[in-house]
């Protein structure tokens, strides 16, 4: 198990991006002759202060390692710490501490993977893609990506090109409201169940909020999926 000890950074803004209503993607390039480095599928803590008080709050590095000493985050606005993050502009410096996460990548996995992923659950699954896709020999990869219609769905050109040009990805998105040709009626763990025929032979990664990490949980284990080879990772809103 490879394990790389967190440690403190100064990070300065490159920009920011707003993807959807509600998505941001923040772009940070660590200062000096840093020796950061992560898995896919890691994290970093900013730090910033409130009334006089130094707070933190965890976020999923979007990017690859290879982009290091560069790193993406992205980011749903729902509330005083996202949006503090948010407002951050070009030239502004923030500290944060890291890596920290367990639902990584050490090496290419020996099984298909499937993701499932919503609002900004995306994040640690789209450092895993962009890693794994850099390597020789990748598995077949399922991404499900869900929201309550398409303007929660970040990333989405993207994801279609990269299905577009490798046949070993294949991309399902889900709306609940506003499906047409491009997504898929319903909910992620309904769309696994109608597109996914072994799931006993399949890794199982999901990443959501709070308690929708353990509805999609319960759907896929009742269709099959092994729970040896299921991980979870939650985020919340503050």
């Amino acid at each position: 198990m490879i394990t790389i000890a967190p440690a403190d950074y100064r990070a300065n803004v490159l920009c920011t991006l707003q993807m959807t209503p509600t998505i941001w993607s923040i772009y940070l390039a660590l200062e000096g002759e840093t020796s950061f480095r992560f898995l896919p599928g890691q994290a970093v803590w900013p730090r910033f202060e409130r009334e006089g008080r130094i707070f933190t709050k965890i976020y999923s590095i979007a990017s690859s390692p290879a982009l290091v000493p560069e790193i993406e985050l992205c980011i749903s606005r729902v509330g005083w710490a996202s949006n503090f993050m948010c407002r951050l502009k070009p030239g502004d410096t923030i500290e944060l501490r890291g890596p920290y996460g367990m639902m990584t990548l050490e090496s290419v996995p020996e099984r298909d993977v499937v993701y499932v992923a919503e609002g900004s659950g995306i994040a640690p699954i789209k450092s895993h893609i962009e890693w794994l896709f850099a390597q020789e020999n990748p598995p077949n990869v399922w991404l499900f990506y869900g929201g309550n219609d398409p303007g929660e769905i970040a990333y989405h050109a993207l994801w279609k090109d990269l299905a577009a040009h490798n046949l070993k990805f294949r991309y399902i998105p889900t709306v609940r409201t506003g499906a047409g040709e491009e997504f898929e009626p319903g909910s992620a763990e309904e769309a696994v169940a109608a597109f996914i025929k072994r799931p006993e032979a399949l890794q199982v990664d999901i990443c959501a909020v709070e308690d929708r990490v353990d509805e999609i949980k319960r759907a896929l284990l009742e269709q099959g999926f092994d729970p040896a080879h299921l991980r979870t990772e939650r985020f919340c809103s503050y």
